[in-house]
């Protein structure tokens, strides 16, 4: 869940949920592409839903033709659950879900059948794995902690307390980089907003220090490219501006640049940073697209080769993720609409081209996996 989108919105929603209900047929009668896209990908896309409604769901492109309700699909009778905020592949079995609302992460496998769930796990936000049997979990509970999970038992092992808030989190080197925000600070009143990176040793998931990035609301998933991570700092949507720190964890050295990143992924490369700024004293979003190379850090305006892609993200109603594709280097963009609406998924070619908008059965798209 994007809490300066959707849980501002869905407390709304929740005392009209009727209307809400009505509103997820899509806003217009424009119909997909019928013919499919010809190339390898077969992906993933996790709808969070609205909070409260129990209407989280996944949807899979496979070679360019769109099932939607796909989870619903391969398990008749089951619910993904309430507000789903994140999606992983640990290997070539098992895919991670953590599902905010419901307090649970759901595990399914490759084919979409369910398989377990780790429960309270309360208000789990972000995913990383270690590739040796472990899954990491971070959660806004108990002044915010990171959950360590047995794969093979499914069972919470160890637990780390963090800053509060915790969102993004990496695992490198046998550390755990977890991005701390603060969000509920203007909630609760009783703490400011995060500006820190907590170092965890993921064996003895004890903290080690924290990195002060000097950048309020380390907010949002990370994205990470070997060493590199790079992780969106919402400022405080009032007088400090949003800003991203791409860090190296090897050295644990970091630089600052002055645009957002709220929707991030890496390829080939580069860190490719969909910006999306809101502002209380306009109460409006500010859109920006950049580029950042490594290792040389040089940061660019625009999606450098997808930069054809730019004025079709600029004419979006709501651009909601960003993901490239391993495989084909495709590159997929959501656009969340009205937050309460229907999704849609464009997909450009490798030098920005428009290839086709695909129209989900499902609310506020934000993740992407390939399978």
């Amino acid at each position: 869940m994007n809490i300066y989108k959707s849980f501002l919105c869905a407390l709304c929603l929740l005392f009209s949920a009727l209307l809400a209900a009505c509103s997820l047929e899509p806003a217009d009668d424009t119909p997909t592409k019928g013919e499919p896209t010809a190339n390898d990908d077969r992906l993933l896309i996790l709808c969070e839903g609205l909070w409260g409604m129990n209407n989280a769901s996944i949807s899979l492109l496979d070679h360019g033709v769109l099932t939607n309700q796909w989870f619903q699909q391969q398990n008749p009778g089951e619910r993904l659950g309430d507000t789903a905020n994140d999606i992983l592949q640990v290997n070539d079995t098992l895919i991670a879900i953590s599902v905010n609302w419901s307090n649970i992460v759901q595990y399914i496998r490759p084919d979409g059948t369910a398989i377990a769930a780790t429960e309270n796990i309360p208000n789990n936000r972000r995913l990383a794995t270690d590739g040796r049997g472990f899954l990491y979990v971070t959660s806004y509970a108990d002044h915010g902690y990171v959950a360590k999970i047995d794969l093979h038992t499914k069972l919470v092992v160890d637990t780390c307390h963090v800053g509060y808030e915790p969102e993004g989190i990496a695992y490198y080197d046998g550390r755990l980089y977890v991005a701390n925000t603060g969000g509920y600070s203007t909630q609760t009143q009783d703490h400011g907003y995060e500006q820190t990176v907590s170092v965890v040793d993921a064996q003895t998931m004890r903290e080690l220090r924290r990195i002060d990035t000097g950048c309020k609301n380390l907010y949002g998933a990370v994205a990470k490219w070997r060493e590199w991570l790079c992780i969106n700092a919402a400022g405080d949507m009032y007088n400090t501006p949003p800003h991203t720190v791409v860090l190296n964890m090897a050295s644990e050295e970091f630089r600052v640049y002055d645009f957002a990143s709220t929707y991030c992924c890496a390829a080939q490369g580069r860190f490719y940073c969909l910006g999306s700024a809101y502002s209380h004293l306009t109460g409006k979003y500010a859109y920006s697209t950049h580029t950042i190379a490594l290792p040389s850090l040089a940061a660019s305006e625009g999606l450098a080769d997808y930069a054809a892609a730019d004025s079709v993200i600029a004419s979006m109603q709501s651009p909601y993720a960003l993901y490239i594709s391993p495989f084909s280097a495709h590159m997929y963009v959501s656009d969340a609409r009205a937050y309460a609406t229907n999704g849609y998924v464009y997909e450009f070619s490798p030098t920005g081209a428009l290839l086709n908008r695909y129209l989900l059965r499902g609310v506020n798209p934000s993740r992407f996996v390939a399978l």
